[in-house]
């Protein structure tokens, strides 16, 4: 007996196959593969056995019932047609041709309204944020560098010639000399004459000239000859001074005297001999001129590259007036400027002025710094864009924003000790690692642990005050004795090493030997701008403004090519050196914002049993003139197996008997 349909079982899937004959199974084993239309139609008898007419039929073998899995019940437009549940279902049609629908594989798992609800929410959402991150890939950062270099181009027209131009790096200006009056220098090429020159120094004129051999009745003379135009009685250390002498006779034929290119001095013998003196006319003039630079290690070769002369930086000192100095601009910032220089002869010869001025820090997050100069009804000299500017003297908070836990009192009372004992110093609170800055320009003479004072810098300025910051965490990465320091420079962090009771800055001022209240020193004073000239301020700000947004900002300049590297000495050529008992090379340095590696061999160290710096002991404040050099990133360190350098270790600083300091 053969079937119209049969199944084919492939990969959870049936798949109608058309007259393949179902294999038979006999009906001995009956019992062993029980027939597919049993477990839905026939009904068992009371004894527990089937129908007769159960048993004539075919029997689906087990292996494709376990494969086909259990019935699923009937779907779709036909599903309806069906007469019982258990009946068979049938399409109406009677015959041979009247095939049975195959078993359907299992419908799977059903969802509730609720969770169809709660997975299309989440699919959205996915949805949405792959949506948010393909525009985050596809839209561009900002570009700050390029806005502004096309802000700067946007006015030129855009020819290959500009676009070259854009591209290059900006280079020195090209300047044209001019012909000018007739210079002492050209007699050099007389064999007969004799050219001196010299610098003025500390020595006086007649001084000066007479250590270059120069006649002192010559020297009168050439006085004489100035007579009326420039008197020689109060000259700079820097002034030259060049003599034309007759080899001969020993006298005077011409003489200049240059205070600076701008400014010089001549006096030549007329027909009849008498020397007559003038000054020169040096086509002075004036122009202004724009540039920027990346500052880098080596900031001369920086504003170089930048197409900035010589002078620069100072010019730029006096237009900062002590916000910040250039010792402390950080590598990676950069500057934009608007200067105005002035010419001789056609040729450079100073900056007179700032115009406007941006220092634009390496760190994206802090603010940018600008200066103008304006000169209004009341208002004269630099301010920012606030309208305000530093007293005279520029000195600054060590610890920006930090409040004074405890004041400059020579007559405080000792909390503890309950007795006098002077505070000599201001006490600024400051969590742990707060960054701790110079308050002027100046150098730095101590670096190192300083007993109670634990990890001490301090800095001599001019005018002989010195400053002192006690109880670092640590230092500076870059700082040592010796080294000349800026304005608002970092000089390490916020720390309570020492006699502290807990992290604070201990900040202290001396001038000759004296200590005083560092808070008359009007840090972070301002003057504000007069409220009559504000109006035209912001005007001419607005205007420096946009100027100083058309300089581009500058690139990093191109890194210098490494040296060659030197041919390694033969065997025979390194030997001789140990052959002949020369000394063994000192160990690298250790750098000095290690507080380990600057501890030197009995340097002094708290004794104090607890951590109040008030118990006391009193906190170390060295003057310049009886200051012991300390240890410094230039100290070498014996390793192990080595002898120490022979020279005495350096000590701490004396301790002050009236210095005390209380932490809060």
């Amino acid at each position: 007996m053969h079937v119209a349909v049969a199944a084919s079982v492939c990969s959870g899937y049936v798949h109608p196959v058309a007259d393949v004959p179902e294999p038979i199974i006999p009906v001995e084993e009956r019992s062993r593969a029980p027939e597919l239309d049993d477990l839905h139609d026939a009904s068992p008898e009371p004894g527990g056995s089937v129908t007769d007419a159960s048993r004539s039929r075919l029997v689906v073998p087990l292996r494709r019932r376990e494969a086909e899995g259990p019935p699923a019940a009937p779907r779709g437009p036909l599903s309806g047609l069906g007469g019982s549940a258990g009946a068979p279902l049938s399409s109406g049609l009677e015959g041979p041709a009247a095939r049975p629908l195959p078993p359907r594989a299992h419908a799977g798992v059903h969802l509730t309204p609720r969770m169809t609800a709660i997975f299309g929410s989440l699919f959205g959402l996915a949805t949405v944020t792959s949506i948010i991150a393909l525009l985050i890939q596809v839209v561009p950062p900002r570009n700050e560098r390029a806005l502004i270099a096309g802000a700067a181009l946007s006015n030129q027209a855009s020819t290959p010639e500009n676009t070259d131009a854009a591209k290059a790096q900006p280079q020195k200006r090209k300047r044209e000399p001019i012909p000018g009056p007739w210079r002492l220098s050209e007699l050099a090429k007389d064999p007969s004459v004799q050219i001196l020159s010299g610098t003025i120094d500390r020595q006086s004129f007649v001084a000066a000239l007479a250590s270059k051999d120069v006649p002192k009745a010559q020297t009168y003379r050439i006085m004489k000859a100035f007579e009326g135009t420039r008197k020689f009685d109060k000259c700079g250390r820097k002034d030259k001074f060049f003599v034309a002498l007759d080899r001969a006779t020993k006298k005077v034929r011409a003489f200049e005297f240059e205070v600076s290119p701008l400014e010089v001095y001549q006096a030549r013998e007329d027909q009849t001999g008498l020397l007559v003196g003038t000054r020169l006319d040096m086509k002075v003039a004036e122009a202004e001129v724009t540039g920027a630079f990346y500052v880098g290690k080596d900031l001369v070769a920086a504003y170089q590259f930048g197409g900035l002369e010589d002078g620069i930086i100072d010019t730029i000192d006096d237009a900062l007036g002590g916000r910040i100095s250039s010792e402390a601009f950080e590598e990676g910032s950069t500057v934009r400027v608007i200067a105005v220089e002035e010419t001789a002869l056609g040729l450079f010869a100073r900056y007179k002025k700032i115009v406007a001025l941006e220092y634009r820090p390496a760190d994206p997050a802090e603010k940018p710094i600008r200066v103008y100069a304006f000169h209004g009804q009341e208002a004269r000299g630099y301010w920012d864009d606030r309208g305000k500017q530093p007293y005279s003297g520029g000195w600054r908070m060590p610890c920006p924003g930090a409040p004074v836990t405890s004041h400059f009192n020579p007559k405080r009372k000792h909390p503890v000790l309950k007795k006098v004992m002077p505070h000599n110093g201001t006490d600024f609170g400051a969590p742990m690692g707060t960054p701790v800055y110079s308050a002027y320009k100046g150098t730095v003479d101590w670096v190192g642990p300083a007993g109670p004072s634990g990890n001490l810098v301090t800095i001599m300025h001019p005018n002989g005050i010195q400053t002192g910051y006690a109880h670092l965490s640590r230092f500076a990465p870059s700082i040592k004795i010796g080294m000349k320091i800026g304005v608002h420079q970092l000089v390490g962090y916020v720390g309570s090493t020492g006699r502290s009771t807990g992290p604070h800055l201990h900040f202290s001022a001396k001038k000759d030997g004296k200590f005083f209240d560092a808070l008359t020193l009007q840090m972070d004073g301002e003057r504000v701008l007069p409220p009559m000239d504000r109006a035209a301020f912001l005007e001419a700000k607005a205007e420096l403004d946009r100027r100083l947004d058309a300089i581009p900002l500058p690139e990093p300049p191109p890194e210098k090519p490494a040296p060659a590297p030197v041919a390694a000495p033969s065997p025979a050529a390194s030997a001789a050196p140990a052959a002949e008992g020369a000394p063994e090379a000192p160990q690298a340095p250790q750098p000095a914002g290690d507080p380990a590696a600057i501890q030197p061999s009995g340097s002094v160290e708290a004794t104090g049993d607890d951590d109040d710096e008030g118990g006391g002991i009193p906190i170390p404040a060295p003057l310049l003139k009886d200051l012991p050099m300390g240890p410094s990133s230039a100290t070498p360190i014996a390793g192990p197996g080595k002898k120490a350098p022979s020279a005495p270790a350096p000590e701490a600083p004396p301790d002050d008997p009236d210095e005390d300091a209380e932490a809060h």
